[in-house]
Formats: structure tokens, sequence, C-alpha cells
């Protein structure tokens, strides 16, 4: 799937990187700064919409990057590479699901269950820095999704 002749994945994923990663920063912030409060505040709820926009952002990413992997020729060698950052990008979706259902399940989660959340989110960090670095390898050591290839 391209837009004006360049890959349309390659261009999607940024955006639910930077809202996954800005919802764990103002969730920390929260709990950094408001640990002590028992009310919801203007960064914490901030922090619960960037995470259902990096769910939605990262379903659309994906669905995108499916129709591109299905462009690849069924013998093309880069496919076990191209699985690997599937499964990694479909853990990154379960981790970023729990993570809006435990806030939308537990409003206050931040305080009854502080230390799985952020657990939790500590593995988000870590699945989505693997499911990126799997994607640059992608990109620019295999030339997948580069304009003549």
């Amino acid at each position: 799937m391209t837009l004006f002749g360049h890959p349309l994945h390659p261009m999607t994923i940024h955006f639910p990187i930077a809202f996954f990663l800005l919802g764990v920063g103002l969730t920390l912030l929260y709990l950094w700064t408001a640990h002590t409060e028992r009310r919801q505040t203007e960064v914490e709820r901030f922090a619960y919409w960037l995470f259902l926009l990096s769910l939605a952002a990262t379903l659309l990413s994906s669905i995108v990057g499916l129709i591109d992997q299905s462009q690849l020729a069924i013998d093309d060698p880069r496919r076990a590479n191209i699985n690997s950052h599937i499964t990694a990008g479909l853990s990154l979706l379960v981790i970023n699901g729990l993570l809006v259902y435990m806030r939308f399940r537990w409003p206050d989660v931040l305080l009854s269950r502080r230390w799985s959340y952020v657990g939790l989110m500590s593995l988000g960090v870590i699945v989505l820095l693997l499911t990126a670095w799997l994607g640059g390898e992608l990109v620019y050591g295999l030339r997948l999704g580069v304009r003549g290839n």
C-alpha cells in the first residue's frame, strides 16, 4: 500500500510509537507528582487517552503493514524477519490493550494496582523498542519498503 509511490506502513508507525511513549511518560509523571491524591488529574486522563490513541493507531498501522506484507512474493527470504516483526507488533497490541482495559476496568488502577500497571508499561516499552528495531532492520538492513524494491 503506497501513497505517491512511498510505502504507507513506515509513514503511519510513528504515531502509535509517539502516543505510547508519551502515555508512559505522563503516567509516570502523574505517579511521581500526585501519587497520594485520590482524584483523577488532567495529566492522568490525558495519558489514558494517549493509550487509547496508540491502540487505534497501532491497529491501523498493523493493517497497513499486513497489506504491504501480502504484496511480497511467497518465497521472499525476508518473510522470516517480517514474521518476527509481526509477532512483536501483536505483542505490543495486546499489552496496549491490557493497559487500556486496566484503566477502564479499575479507574483507581494507578493507586490500587500501581506496580502491575507500571510493570506492564515497562514491558510495553521493551516490546515497542524490539518492534521498532526489527522494523528498522527490515527497512535499513533488508531494504524492505524502500522505493525500487
